[in-house]
């Protein structure tokens, strides 16, 4: 009985060693098949120049995660808000708070002020935020109304470029 145990010992050792050699030899050839820097369902992606792997845009600062605002994967059906609407935001800031997944009214709305000192830290814009008051601004324009400064977007006198 011990003989029978031990050859079944020594038959799961064999097994394990070569089963290690042919899972290595699989493994180094293939990993020249894939190339995550080359897909290109992802040219948008930046690529972290030292993992040369996708990074998140949230984690490639230092601010912190704790006081990041809520945010959506992508806009609503019915699309995205004109967030150029309110004072502050150009078509850059418009477009970096869309790549965060800031895309409604709504959004800036709910934002506390740690929230707001994040986006500001976050797009290196100190201050801008809250000078300009996006948050009052936003429980306008989601309510439906206008702000002078939206009327005047909408009627071309300020351009936002």
């Amino acid at each position: 009985m011990i003989e029978t145990a031990s050859l079944i010992v020594v038959n799961l050792l064999i097994a394990a060693i070569i089963g290690m050699i042919i899972g290595y030899l699989i493994g180094k050839n293939s990993r020249n098949t894939y190339n995550p820097s080359k897909n290109p369902n992802n040219i948008d992606s930046k690529v972290d120049s030292k993992s040369k792997t996708s990074v998140n845009p949230i984690f490639r600062k230092n601010s912190s995660v704790d006081n990041k605002p809520l945010i959506l994967s992508s806009p609503r059906p019915s699309g995205k808000d004109k967030l150029i609407k309110i004072k502050g935001i150009d078509l850059k800031v418009e477009k970096d708070l869309n790549k965060l997944g800031i895309f409604h009214f709504n959004q800036i709305a709910a934002w506390s002020n740690k929230n707001c000192d994040w986006i500001e830290e976050f797009l290196s814009l100190p201050g801008t935020a809250k000078k300009n008051q996006w948050i009052e601004q936003a429980k306008i324009l989601e309510s439906g109304k206008e702000t002078v400064y939206s009327q005047k977007i909408e009627s071309g006198e300020v351009n936002v470029s």
